[in-house]
């Protein structure tokens, strides 16, 4: 588990890890069609993204830096402002548009679905070079251990189909399915339940 704040050179390290691993990212794919623009864009909106969890958030790193878990309370909703906290001012310029697209896709979003006094995983990746070794499921079972252990329930939204048997093997079962016809993106709501 983080002991202390990422820094910034850290924060920078792991978003460029997440612009590998959520290019195929069904949002993601969504909003910006273009690979290359969207590794780009990925890169600059987890800065955003990780530089709130730095401030709120249960965050869990590998040993060797080849991965991490982030755990959010999940009644914890993000919104625009989060992203000024960390103001990474070429994102918040160049990539505006887009970042109004993906929030507007993710605000699908139910957490009513989760019961008060859950944390979800909200992301968990991995760097691809590192991607199946065991690096993420160590990490979900350590942050799963730590909180059922502290009476928190756990859950998660996986956009990606593909997933779903991965966390289904970990525990987690099935509560809603969702589909977003206009974005063409299902949205699957799981619960731990060991």
């Amino acid at each position: 588990m983080k002991k202390k704040p990422m820094d910034n050179k850290t924060l920078r390290y792991f978003a460029r890890m997440a612009a590998e691993s959520y290019v195929n990212d069904p949002v993601h794919s969504y909003v910006t069609k273009n690979e290359k623009l969207r590794k780009k864009f990925v890169y600059h909106f987890m800065i955003e993204r990780l530089a709130t969890s730095n401030r709120e958030d249960i965050i869990y790193i590998d040993e060797e830096n080849r991965g991490i878990c982030v755990w959010r309370e999940a009644h914890n909703e993000y919104d625009v402002f989060d992203f000024l906290m960390y103001p990474n001012w070429v994102f918040l310029w160049v990539y505006f548009p887009k970042t109004v697209k993906t929030l507007m896709a993710y605000s699908h979003l139910d957490v009513k679905v989760f019961p008060e006094n859950t944390y979800i995983i909200s992301p968990v990746f991995v760097s691809p070079e590192h991607q199946g070794k065991g690096i993420a499921t160590k990490l979900i079972k350590q942050g799963i251990a730590d909180l059922t252990a502290k009476g928190y329930k756990l859950g998660l939204e996986a956009q990606n189909p593909e997933n779903v048997a991965f966390y289904e093997k970990l525990g987690f079962k099935i509560i809603k399915h969702d589909h977003w016809k206009r974005e063409g993106i299902d949205n699957y709501y799981m619960m731990y339940e060991g």
